[in-house]
């Protein structure tokens, strides 16, 4: 028993654990899908800042050159990177957190021309520029210190100080946005045209120490999700089997955990309903079957050892009820066909006997009815948990009432102490006289009764000096119609009576020894009348 109360899953979560877990997958997909897609986003912002710093340094190369150390505008803020060796730009777009822009690229005319020394050195860079762009595919600008375009011939002059990443530029910092673009037309998964639908947009201050000579302005459409899912095809058929996997083990684990026991558990159901054994052993649960039906299968194998002890006990009464019935309506058949046929002519004497025989006949199978049907009520009867009896009181007045009806049978009580029974009055009463009459009908001329309380338990004690049992008569004496005394009428139910009435109260009736010593233990209501 012990292994079976070891720990175990419920039902409950396992089922749970099972269902979170188909659950997440899906779910798990679609946040892995979405830190893709932000993941290619960055991608694409962390490869314009690549190009931009290149951008950058060649155009500052061409501007000093041409201007001097103190070409450009003077900056409120001072460059805080520009003592340090190193001054990597991170990626600043996040999904999660920016606005996408739903507004075009603002370029407005500007009043003004652009700065012509931005122009001369934008100019130098616009061959390899031009060069850049057919391996990066990104938009390449370059604006003069007051966000004017130097670069690009069809817009030259315009203004996209306007943009909010241009501002943040002229300012002497790094800034990118993200805007919404219109996708008129589907671009197959193998081509190089990107079918997103917003762009990155990122402006690179170019900065001298505290003036700034200029702004790199580059955009570039990241891949789109598809595209990218494409182009991934292998690792994700790899993903895809993994997760198929994983669907499989977890609903082997769960046909193991559920499914197996719950089939084992419906066949032992089935044989213990054909009344045939079902063995402890057979398909014993492991620690990884569900609690619930562990506790479910030790039932069922109880219910079967119930029943087929049962299925046993009703089999073996019945017989022993047919043959104890069977006996003496044979005798009375056969005493009532003599008396109708030969009655006239018998002598008085035999008619006396054969009438005789019926009587006493009939007299045992009335005893034999009233015992049964005792035995029937006191197997069916059920206690409220409120019964309560002084023991040593009611052995008292039924001594004095079996001495009047018994004078030939000495009868000894001894009680220590008052001892409150959780037991029927009337049922202790047809205990002690059951056994005082098996006594007396032993042979026994004197009888010993003691009472006593021992732990929570009430105890009394029959003794008697009869002819005593052999340890062959003490193995059979509970059982049904067995009787050393059938010839004398008896009907081997009264021990088995004693031992029903004591049944439903979790007392015991028990043989402890020769010559004849009886023992009832019977519990003490709630465990706290008596303390000896």
């Amino acid at each position: 028993m012990s292994g079976s109360r070891s720990w175990r899953p419920s039902l409950r979560a396992i089922l749970l654990a099972v269902n979170l877990v188909i659950l997440a997958i899906p779910i798990s997909g679609l946040y892995l899908f979405r830190v893709y897609e932000n993941e290619l986003v960055r991608q694409t912002e962390s490869e314009l800042i690549a190009q931009a710093a290149l951008v950058a340094a060649m155009f500052k190369k061409e501007a000093l050159e041409l201007g001097g150390p103190d070409y450009g505008r003077g900056l409120w803020v001072v460059n805080p990177y520009e003592e340090e060796l190193l001054r990597p730009v991170p990626p600043q777009l996040d999904l999660a957190k920016i606005r996408v822009e739903r507004g075009p690229l603002s370029q407005a005319p500007s009043e003004r021309p652009p700065d012509s020394l931005a122009l001369i050195a934008a100019a130098r860079l616009a061959p390899i520029l031009a060069e850049a762009v057919r391996t990066t595919l990104s938009t390449i600008t370059i604006l003069d210190d007051r966000g004017l375009i130097v670069s690009n011939e069809k817009t030259l002059g315009l203004s996209l100080a306007d943009n909010q990443e241009v501002q943040l530029a002229l300012e002497g910092r790094y800034a990118s946005s993200l805007r919404r673009r219109e996708v008129t037309e589907r671009f197959s998964l193998g081509s190089l045209s990107r079918g997103a639908n917003y762009r990155v947009f990122a402006a690179m201050p170019i900065l001298n120490g505290p003036r700034l000579l200029g702004v790199v302005h580059l955009s570039r459409t990241p891949r789109e999700i598809s595209k990218a899912l494409y182009q991934e095809r292998r690792n994700l058929t790899l993903s895809l089997a993994l997760i198929l996997t994983l669907m499989v083990v977890v609903s082997l684990i769960a046909a193991l955990l559920i499914m197996s026991p719950l089939k084992t558990l419906a066949r032992e159901a089935r044989l213990a309903a054909e009344g045939q054994p079902v063995e402890p052993g057979a398909g014993e649960a492991g620690l990884l079957t569900a609690r619930e039906i562990a506790d479910l299968r030790a039932s069922v194998l109880d219910m079967s050892r119930r029943l087929r002890k049962r299925s046993d006990y009703l089999q073996a009464f019945s017989s022993g009820v047919s043959h104890e019935f069977k006996t003496p309506l044979a005798s009375i058949k056969g005493a009532m066909e003599l008396l109708g046929e030969h009655g006239q002519a018998m002598k008085p004497e035999v008619r006396a006997r054969f009438e005789s025989n019926i009587r006493q006949d009939l007299e045992r199978l009335e005893s034999l009815t009233a015992r049964l049907l005792a035995l029937a009520r006191a197997e069916a009867h059920e206690p409220t948990g409120q019964e309560r009896v002084e023991a040593g009181e009611l052995v008292g007045e039924l001594a004095t009432n079996f001495r009047r009806r018994r004078p030939e049978l000495t009868l000894e009580t001894q009680v220590k102490g008052p001892v409150w029974l959780a037991l029927e009055s009337a049922d202790l009463e047809t205990i002690l006289v059951n056994l005082w009459e098996n006594s007396r009908e032993n042979g026994a001329t004197r009888v010993e009764t003691q009472v006593w309380a021992e732990g929570d338990w009430g105890v009394v004690e029959v003794r008697d000096n009869g002819r005593g049992l052999t340890s062959e008569e003490a193995a059979k004496i509970f059982k049904p119609f067995y009787t050393s005394r059938k010839n004398q009428g008896g009907t081997g139910l009264g021990l088995s009576l004693a031992r029903a009435l004591l049944t439903p109260y979790r007392g015991r009736l028990t043989w402890v020894g020769p010559p004849a010593t009886f023992r009832l233990t019977v519990p003490l209501r709630d465990g706290r009348e008596a303390r000896v």
